[in-house]
């Protein structure tokens, strides 16, 4: 343990502050020892308004290296599980924390695909999402719904320790979801697609990604088995994205767990959360931004990151937030996207995002920025190239990233220092205000009016309604 000293330059007092050498980092609690109103406050807080310099667990389920650009799930490099295992394996190791022998690995996979089936009512409840309604909506709500078909693993209704007291309990959930997300998926997508929903495989024959593809695509054959290289490069793209660390919507299932809600609600909240624009709609920007291209030729790419240079614009599919060098997800996603092209139709749009790496590659202006290729440049021409709609996009990328979910939804179990959740805030409303009658009050002198409401439907109600009242 190292201690940092701290004084206060007016006070001239010396505060000891308690530093985690280890791991190099500083309990946030250690400041509330720091009392900057000579103690008529509750000691110094930290404001980080986005977590980016907030550690808000310990965690042994994935880390990535930002310099060396590479990502590890339980100190395995992803790209070696890529090329060694399959999804259902690597959820295992996710979720278990090591990898499955023979036994343990067919036993765990019977357990999965055993829960793949829904019941018939959450099926009619699907069937009455409008013809329009969002795939990822419709996987969000499902997915919240099935904690209401399952009264046994419901906390809120067993006690709050349920699943500290039964292991087998907490099994039988992350076999239940696990195996009914890709069901729910494949019937957001008929849903979509306009066409009846298919039943899980039932023989015990066929891969996670091969059932999967089969629910999304058989007609009426009695037996349809999807090809098994397309299959396999689905696989690739599932373990790929199997887990991400501390990111917004894992960081959002901890957070609600740290409730004790049941998992289902919890999954469903980290699905919300992946659901939002600043994640889900950067595959439709990516797409937008190489359709903008003329054609992959180095002259058209070089005037397009001129243009971008000078109208400071930002390179889609380009740069992270926590990769510093080039991204180990979109390494292995740029060859799966090329075998994908050669098995299913060659997209152009796949040349102008060879081309344009190519030259952001040997741009001193984007690498000196750390201004690499992001999951998302490979990732939306996959979705692309395998004939996906481009809203069912976040609906397929939540499917295997449900597998870190759990892994972290687990640990936040056994956590022996867990607690509720409860970040502070800096709040710097009103200090005091005086109540002040309704018929003396005032609009505020400036702004925008806090009631603009464009429902013309409303409008002509209210019109009748006040001639009523002349």
């Amino acid at each position: 343990m190292v201690v940092l000293q701290v004084t206060d330059p007016k006070t001239k007092k010396t505060y000891e502050i308690n530093c985690e050498e280890e791991y190099g980092y500083i309990p946030a609690t250690e400041w509330k020892k720091i009392d900057l109103l000579e103690n008529g406050g509750s000691g110094l807080v930290v404001y980080d308004p986005f977590y980016y310099n907030t550690s808000v667990a310990k965690s042994f389920i994935s880390y990535s290296d930002p310099k060396k650009g590479k990502l590890y799930y339980r100190g395995y490099d992803m790209e070696t599980l890529v090329e060694t295992c399959d999804f259902l394996d690597v959820a295992f190791l996710l979720i278990h924390g090591y990898l499955p022998s023979n036994e343990e690995s067919s036993l765990w996979k019977d357990l999965v695909m055993s829960h793949t089936y829904l019941h018939e009512d959450i099926l009619a409840q699907l069937r009455r999402f409008r013809y329009n309604a969002h795939p990822m909506g419709i996987m969000i709500a499902t997915l919240a719904a099935l904690m209401a078909f399952h009264p046994e693993a419901n906390p809120s209704l067993r006690g709050a320790d349920l699943y500290e007291k039964s292991l087998e309990s907490c099994n039988k959930q992350i076999f239940r979801i696990l195996g009914k997300v890709a069901t729910i998926a494949a019937c957001a997508y008929r849903m979509r697609v306009g066409r009846p929903f298919n039943s899980p495989d039932s023989t015990g024959k066929m891969s996670y990604t091969e059932n999967f593809l089969s629910m999304v695509d058989r007609l009426s054959e009695s037996c349809y088995i999807p090809d098994a290289r397309l299959s396999k490069l689905l696989d690739k793209v599932f373990i790929v994205l199997a887990d991400d660390g501390m990111n917004c919507a894992t960081s959002m299932l901890r957070h609600v767990a740290s409730s004790k809600v049941d998992p289902y609600t919890a999954i469903s909240a980290a699905s919300a959360a992946h659901y939002g624009p600043r994640i889900s709609g950067v595959s439709d920007a990516v797409i937008a931004m190489l359709s903008e291209i003329k054609d992959s030729s180095p002259s058209s790419i070089r005037s397009f990151l001129d243009a971008c240079k000078s109208e400071n614009r930002r390179l889609q599919g380009f740069g992270h937030l926590n990769y510093k060098a080039y991204d180990p997800r979109a390494r292995v996603l740029k060859g799966v996207a090329k075998q994908v092209s050669e098995l299913l139709g060659h997209d152009p749009l796949l040349d102008r995002a060879l081309e344009l790496e190519r030259q952001v590659l040997e741009d001193v202006f984007y690498t000196s920025r750390g201004v690499y290729p992001n999951i998302d440049l490979y990732l939306s021409l996959i979705w692309r190239m395998m004939g996906f709609p481009a809203d069912f996009a976040p609906v397929l990328s939540a499917v295997p990233r449900t597998a870190g979910w759990l892994a972290h939804w687990k640990e936040g179990l056994v956590d022996p220092l867990a607690k509720i959740w409860r970040p502070r805030q800096i709040y710097k409303g009103e200090a005091q205000r005086d109540y002040v009658a309704i018929e003396k009050r005032q609009p505020p002198p400036h702004g925008e009016p806090s009631l603009d409401y464009p429902e013309t439907r409303q409008n002509r109600r209210r019109l009748l309604l006040s001639s009523k009242a002349v």
